[in-house]
């Protein structure tokens, strides 16, 4: 949801940088695993501590709501995934082509 989205608005510098380098690294080619945990973004989020992100909860509901989503062959929406996250206002309204092949 997040990624293609993104447009360097974030937590921290550092969130950011590594947001984009995520963010080039797909859009050169690679390769993309939907996961239901803390993944290569979370590393560079302030919210993590420990391994365990402060907004755990919201962010399972978010991935498990873009995986299935992804699984029926349905593009995930902001507005049908996380229209709660505190970003929403800021990429609500970019939609996206939907690649079920990800």
């Amino acid at each position: 949801m997040c990624i293609p989205r993104f447009k360097g608005k974030g937590y921290s510098e550092d969130f950011c940088a590594n947001m984009k380098n995520v963010q080039d690294y797909i859009n050169n080619g690679g390769e993309i695993n939907l996961v239901e945990h803390c993944d290569d973004i979370c590393a560079h989020c302030p919210n993590m501590a420990g391994g365990i992100c402060k907004n755990e909860e919201d962010v399972k509901n978010y991935d498990a709501l873009v995986k299935y989503a992804v699984e029926k062959g349905e593009n995930p929406l902001p507005k049908n995934i996380c229209k709660d996250c505190q970003w929403y206002n800021i990429c609500k309204d970019i939609n996206l082509q939907h690649n079920p092949s990800v």
